[in-house]
Protein backbone atom coordinates (compact mmCIF):
# COMPACT_ATOMS: atom_id res chain seq x y z
CA UNK A 1 0.00 0.00 0.00
CA UNK A 2 1.01 3.17 -1.04
CA UNK A 3 1.95 5.96 1.83
CA UNK A 4 -0.38 8.85 2.24
CA UNK A 5 0.83 12.59 1.49
CA UNK A 6 0.18 14.86 4.40
CA UNK A 7 -2.08 16.81 3.74
CA UNK A 8 -0.85 20.73 3.19
CA UNK A 9 -2.73 23.83 5.70
CA UNK A 10 -5.27 25.41 4.28
CA UNK A 11 -5.51 27.94 6.81
CA UNK A 12 -3.97 31.09 7.51
CA UNK A 13 -0.16 31.13 8.04
CA UNK A 14 0.74 30.27 11.76
CA UNK A 15 1.25 33.91 13.58
CA UNK A 16 4.81 34.73 14.37
CA UNK A 17 5.53 35.41 18.70
CA UNK A 18 5.71 38.93 19.36
CA UNK A 19 8.73 38.02 22.12
CA UNK A 20 10.46 36.04 18.83
CA UNK A 21 10.09 39.03 17.04
CA UNK A 22 11.40 41.45 19.45
CA UNK A 23 13.97 39.30 20.07
CA UNK A 24 14.97 39.04 16.48
CA UNK A 25 14.88 42.87 16.38
CA UNK A 26 17.17 43.62 19.23
CA UNK A 27 14.53 45.17 21.68
CA UNK A 28 14.49 42.30 24.16
CA UNK A 29 17.37 39.69 24.93
CA UNK A 30 16.54 36.06 24.85
CA UNK A 31 16.46 34.49 27.85
CA UNK A 32 19.88 33.13 29.68
CA UNK A 33 19.76 29.50 30.95
CA UNK A 34 21.45 29.36 34.21
CA UNK A 35 22.40 25.98 33.83
CA UNK A 36 25.61 25.42 32.34
CA UNK A 37 26.59 22.29 30.05
CA UNK A 38 26.54 19.16 32.55
CA UNK A 39 25.58 21.26 35.61
CA UNK A 40 23.15 19.33 37.91
CA UNK A 41 19.76 20.67 38.42
CA UNK A 42 18.91 21.70 41.88
CA UNK A 43 15.88 20.48 44.37
CA UNK A 44 12.61 21.65 42.98
CA UNK A 45 9.56 21.86 45.58
CA UNK A 46 7.17 20.22 42.97
CA UNK A 47 9.10 16.83 42.08
CA UNK A 48 9.16 16.72 45.67
CA UNK A 49 5.58 17.01 45.92
CA UNK A 50 4.56 14.33 42.84
CA UNK A 51 7.15 11.88 44.44
CA UNK A 52 5.57 11.84 48.14
CA UNK A 53 2.14 11.70 46.53
CA UNK A 54 3.13 8.98 44.03
CA UNK A 55 4.90 7.01 47.30
CA UNK A 56 2.13 7.99 49.42
CA UNK A 57 -0.90 6.54 47.18
CA UNK A 58 1.20 3.46 46.36
CA UNK A 59 1.76 2.74 50.41
CA UNK A 60 -2.06 3.30 50.63
CA UNK A 61 -2.85 0.66 47.86
CA UNK A 62 -0.14 -1.50 49.69
CA UNK A 63 -1.44 -1.25 52.88
CA UNK A 64 -5.56 -1.27 51.99
CA UNK A 65 -4.97 -4.51 49.56
CA UNK A 66 -2.53 -6.27 50.33
CA UNK A 67 -1.99 -6.05 54.06
CA UNK A 68 -5.60 -5.83 54.09
CA UNK A 69 -5.95 -2.66 56.23
CA UNK A 70 -9.24 -0.80 56.72
CA UNK A 71 -9.56 1.80 53.95
CA UNK A 72 -9.67 5.17 56.57
CA UNK A 73 -6.39 3.67 58.64
CA UNK A 74 -4.78 3.26 55.16
CA UNK A 75 -5.46 6.85 53.94
CA UNK A 76 -4.43 8.19 57.36
CA UNK A 77 -1.13 6.65 57.23
CA UNK A 78 -0.78 7.41 53.44
CA UNK A 79 -1.48 10.70 54.83
CA UNK A 80 0.87 10.82 57.44
CA UNK A 81 3.50 9.68 55.39
CA UNK A 82 3.10 12.32 52.62
CA UNK A 83 3.33 15.13 55.43
CA UNK A 84 6.41 13.27 56.66
CA UNK A 85 8.18 12.81 53.22
CA UNK A 86 7.88 16.40 51.79
CA UNK A 87 10.57 18.28 54.37
CA UNK A 88 12.32 14.45 53.95
CA UNK A 89 12.46 14.67 50.53
CA UNK A 90 13.58 18.62 50.31
CA UNK A 91 16.38 17.47 52.69
CA UNK A 92 17.54 14.55 50.64
CA UNK A 93 17.39 16.47 47.44
CA UNK A 94 19.42 19.29 48.69
CA UNK A 95 21.91 16.47 49.96
CA UNK A 96 22.01 15.09 46.38
CA UNK A 97 22.31 18.75 44.98
CA UNK A 98 24.98 19.63 46.59
CA UNK A 99 26.98 15.91 46.70
CA UNK A 100 26.18 16.41 42.27
CA UNK A 101 27.13 20.10 42.31
CA UNK A 102 30.85 19.16 44.43
CA UNK A 103 31.91 16.10 42.06
CA UNK A 104 30.82 18.47 39.24
CA UNK A 105 32.98 21.77 40.18
CA UNK A 106 36.01 18.92 40.86
CA UNK A 107 36.09 17.72 37.73
CA UNK A 108 36.05 21.01 35.80
CA UNK A 109 37.99 22.85 38.14
CA UNK A 110 36.05 25.27 39.68
CA UNK A 111 36.97 25.77 43.05
CA UNK A 112 34.24 25.57 45.74
CA UNK A 113 32.64 28.45 46.78
CA UNK A 114 33.33 29.93 50.70
CA UNK A 115 30.54 29.91 52.80
CA UNK A 116 32.37 31.98 55.68
CA UNK A 117 32.62 34.92 52.53
CA UNK A 118 29.11 34.75 51.49
CA UNK A 119 28.33 35.46 55.53
CA UNK A 120 31.36 38.15 55.95
CA UNK A 121 29.83 40.40 52.90
CA UNK A 122 27.94 43.15 54.67
CA UNK A 123 24.72 43.79 52.35
CA UNK A 124 24.34 47.46 54.04
CA UNK A 125 27.33 49.85 52.90
CA UNK A 126 29.16 51.45 56.54
CA UNK A 127 28.20 55.24 55.20
CA UNK A 128 24.25 54.15 55.28
CA UNK A 129 24.71 52.39 58.96
CA UNK A 130 25.97 55.75 60.49
CA UNK A 131 23.73 58.24 61.68
CA UNK A 132 24.58 61.66 60.92
CA UNK A 133 24.44 63.93 63.71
Amino acid sequence: MAKRRKPRPTGPPPAKSPKMQRISEGAEAPKETRLRAGEPRPPAFRGVLVRAFVISIAYGALLAFVLKEKPVIAAAVALFGFCLMIPLGMLMDRMRYRAQMKRWRRARGIPEPDPKAAKAADPIPAEATSEDA
